[in-house]
Parts: structure tokens; sequence; C-alpha cells
């Protein structure tokens, strides 16, 4: 009897076995942070777990080392340690624009216009003041210090310049520490500007990529898409695009920007993909006549996937306006394929490569409705990873989904 008990024991073993699913098959490497039904869920390899109860929560965003997440409780900064299962709350008030540090568990957070940093290993000593009259600002890639813009005042005699300057992180507002970067122009016919977008750095830390962008209306039409060396040299003004912060990002490995260009706020219009590799003058454009793309994401220097949709005129109802599905681009054998088709009524927004895993995510939606779906890099394979994430407002069809999703990578 025990004999035909392990024998059934070692079947049902050998079914479960060769009947795992491939896809998932690297899915314990992958950590996920979302929003449902406005609470912070975690997702790691097939385990799904609520951390929070109480709603209202926005923004997760993952520590360097992928043991902490930030996240907004109202209006108030939290993080959650996933190894101690604890919530912390970092500051009680009013906190915006929170990022990690690239190689510590530090973060950083603005009060108005003062950068302030909290180191969430060591919790009882509170938040430390660095510097005030920060319009943005950004970790530079070492750790050790920020990348800040001041917001332009307007005198009688029109605005002044942004400036842009380098912060230690001990600088506890001592402006003796703090070192002016450069100074974006002036506001001319070609040029207007109150203050910078987040700045991004190139894989060989030589250039800085970053938004200038004007009045609060304007600026959701056009924004002017600049860059510059990391000395301080080399200032370029490369193209127009509207306020994503998403939509330019860097080539791993190499000096390539990708940025979705185009002025305008309906974003089923004039928006193009386009790749410049520094520190050559010339971008090159990927999209085909007739389409739009949107988000997208580097899986090397020379492949890339897309969120595409058809081109139109900006219809009040939502279900005249186009959806998108993916799109994979191999710039070195110039070759474009569709990877994706969505059934009728749902797009396919916010495609994500996973380093770690090999895997190709995405986030499919009808609008009410989103669901986070994986694939292998090629789009073979599509299954649901995650059911049931918030679906962010749009604003003429642009949305801002790393509100509710941000995955470890």
């Amino acid at each position: 009897m025990k004999r035909k008990h392990w024998i059934i024991a070692i079947m049902i073993g050998f079914f479960l076995f060769t009947n795992t699913d491939p896809l998932f098959a690297k899915t314990e490497t992958i950590k996920v942070a979302f929003i449902r039904h406005t609470n912070l869920w975690l997702k790691v390899g097939n385990k799904e777990q609520q951390i929070t109860k109480e709603g209202n929560v926005t923004g997760p965003k993952w520590s360097a080392d992928g043991k902490w997440i930030a996240f907004k409780k109202g209006k108030e900064l939290w993080a959650y340690n996933i190894h101690l299962k604890k919530q912390y709350r970092l500051y009680q008030g009013e906190a915006s624009n929170y990022q990690w540090s690239p190689n510590k568990n530090t973060i950083a957070f603005q009060i108005f216009n003062d950068i302030n940093t909290i180191d969430v290993e060591k919790l009882n000593k509170g938040f430390e003041n660095v510097a005030s009259g920060v319009g943005n600002y950004s970790w530079f890639p070492n750790g050790k210090e920020f990348l800040a813009s001041s917001t332009s005042n307007l005198l009688p005699t029109g605005w002044t310049s942004v400036e842009l300057y380098k912060i230690p992180i001990d600088a506890k507002n001592n402006p003796a520490k703090i070192q002016h970067f450069y100074t974006l122009p002036k506001q001319s016919s070609d040029f207007f500007a109150i203050q910078t977008s987040h700045f991004k750095w190139s894989a060989n830390g030589m250039w800085i990529a970053f938004l200038a962008t004007p009045t609060a209306s304007w600026s959701m039409d056009n924004d002017m898409l600049c860059v510059i060396r990391t000395d301080g040299t080399n200032f370029t003004k490369l193209d127009d695009m509207i306020l994503n912060e998403s939509w330019f990002q860097w080539a791993p490995e190499k000096n390539y920007l990708g940025y979705i260009g185009g002025e305008g706020r309906i974003a089923i219009e004039n928006k193009h993909l386009n790749i410049k590799i520094l520190p050559t003058i010339k971008s090159s454009s990927y999209t085909p006549k007739g389409f739009v793309d949107w988000d997208f994401t580097w899986q090397d220097p020379s492949l890339l996937t897309v969120s595409r949709a058809k081109e139109m005129k900006w219809s009040n109802n939502p279900q005249k306006r186009s959806l998108p599905s993916l799109y994979k681009i191999d710039t070195k054998q110039n070759e474009q394929a569709k990877i994706t088709s969505p059934k009728k009524g749902y797009g396919d927004y916010h495609p994500i490569y996973v380093t770690n895993a090999n895997r190709l995510t995405w986030l499919r939606s009808n609008r009410k409705k989103t669901d986070l779906w994986m694939a292998k890099p090629n789009g073979e394979m599509a299954k649901i990873y995650i059911k049931q994430i918030d679906t962010v407002p749009e604003y003429y069809e642009k949305r801002d989904w790393e509100d509710v999703l941000d995955i470890y990578n």
C-alpha cells in the first residue's frame, strides 16, 4: 500500500513539474508593486499580497536593492519593507517628487521647494534638509549629489533664466557647498522655460537629458527636450515634445536617446518615436505614416517595443478613439513587426522589458479594466500575469501608468 502511495505521489509530482508554464518559469526574480482598488499590492514570483487596506494609495516606487517600496497615502509619504513586512510613515505632511538613491536606502523628497532626505535604515533620525529654492531635481548616478533646477521668476523685464546646480547630499542648506552647473537660455522666440523635468543620464554617464518646461497651460502642448554633457558643456535643444517624462529614455549601454516627439496635448495626433545618437546632430524617426507612438521600452541598443495606435482626429467619444498594440522595432535590421493583437475594445500600453527575467510586460486595458500581461520578448506565449490593476485617468489619451505600477528592474 505504501509503495502504491509513493508511485501516485511521484506521478503527481512529475505531472506538475512537466506542466509548469514555461513563460512563468523565471518569474521568481520579478517583483511588482501595483495599485488595486486604491490599495498597494505586491507580487513576487507567483504570490500576491495586499499591503495596505485604507486605500488612497498612489505612486509605488522600488528602492535600488528591491527591499523597500515608497508610496503616497493621501498626501503623506510612506514606505514598506518587504522583508520585515512593515509600513512606515516617512513624512506626515504634504510630500512630493520622491526618489530613491541609486545605490542606498535613502529617499529624497520635496516639501514645497526644499529637498530633504531620509535614510530608511535609520528612521529614528528623521529627515534632513539638503537645499531650498528647488524647482526639480534628480540624483546623480553616484548617489552622492543632486542635479537641481531653479524655478524662473517673472520680472518687469521678463522671465529670469532657469539655473542648474550640483548639490551634495550633505549640503545642509549651506550655499557654499552648492555649485552652479549651467544657465538655460533666456526667453526667446524658440525657447521658453520656467522649470525642468527630472534629469536622466546616459548609460556611460556622459550625457544628461531633460525637458525644459514653460508655463502650465503651454507645457501641456509644447516642451523642449534638451541634452547637455555632464561637464556642463554642449547644451543642445533637441526637439519639441509634450510633458511626459516616460516618453524619453536612454538605451542600455549606448548613448542612444529614444523619445516621443511632436507638439500638441492630443496623444492620437503627431506623436512619433525618434532616436538620437549622441553626439550626432540628426534624429531618426521610426513611426510609420498614419500612426502615433506612445510608451516604449528598450531591450538592447537596437531593439525597442512601442505602444502604437492609428493616428486620427480627436473625438469626445472615447469609443471612437484608436487603441494601441505593441510593435517590435529592430533598428539594426530596419525591421518592424506587430507583436500583440488585443481583442476589440482593448489596447496595449506601457511596455516594460524586465531584464533579469528576459520577459516583456505591458498593461492591457479597455479604459475601465486593466490587467498586466507577460510574454517572451517577441510577444510569444502572451498571458495575463496580474489581474485588476487600477486604471489611471487619461488626459487627451495620455496616461501616467507609473501612478499604479512599478516593476523592480
